[in-house]
């Protein structure tokens, strides 16, 4: 048998998920219940310029609670936007996933940062000065990121091109301080789920407390 190398590994056939997850979307208590009465509708569609995970519906997985905290957060800094915190709670078909936790997943983002990068050098502007993750918290965790989004966008933008879509963006995050002296493990640690079709949104439902 011929010694095994790294480029026999067609990889792309192992990013179709067989998994079916529970994700949570912390909002206000209006939008989680016109979603839960209607038979059609979905969650908006983030397009913010500093998304961790680019464009889509965003859930955290498989935690309630920490969709609470965020919308509770966002309560805060954007009283017009959430007035009551909430939760709603979505079964996911994760379907063609691109899993960040995956060595070609991050060679692809290291493709599409070469090839951005290299487009905007072309046209003489400075890359870092255009996008660059920023705001970091306590534990240095950087919660802005014009960078990872512009990376993440452009790196679905060149898979289309041959003919490959993600339905889905898995990200795992280390956010916070440490958990406990020494630890290896942020307080906020956790994994996010964003959606780009909506249709491995099999439905949406409420969580239950106990």
């Amino acid at each position: 048998m011929n010694r095994m190398i790294e480029s026999d590994f067609d990889t792309r056939i192992y990013q179709r998920s067989p998994h079916t997850v529970l994700g949570f979307h912390g909002c206000d208590r209006t939008v989680a219940e016109e979603i839960l009465n209607s038979h059609d509708k979905h969650l908006k569609v983030s397009k913010n310029t500093y998304d961790w995970l680019g464009n889509g519906i965003y859930f955290w997985l498989n935690d309630p609670k920490r969709a609470y905290e965020w919308a509770c957060q966002t309560q805060k800094r954007k009283p017009s936007q959430i007035k009551e915190p909430y939760v709603i709670g979505a079964v996911i078909d994760l379907g063609m996933c691109l899993n960040f936790c995956e060595r070609q997943a991050v060679s692809l983002l290291q493709k599409s940062y070469n090839d951005l990068k290299a487009a905007f050098d072309t046209m003489g502007f400075n890359f870092h000065e255009e996008f660059k993750n920023k705001v970091p918290d306590e534990g240095g965790f950087n919660l802005i990121r014009p960078l990872d989004c512009a990376i993440i966008n452009h790196a679905h933008d060149l898979v289309e091109k041959e003919g490959l879509y993600y339905d889905t963006v898995y990200g795992y995050f280390q956010e916070g301080t440490d958990a406990y002296e020494g630890a290896g493990i942020k307080e906020k640690s956790h994994i996010q789920i964003c959606v780009r079709n909506p249709e491995c949104i099999k439905g949406y439902f409420l969580p239950r407390t106990k």
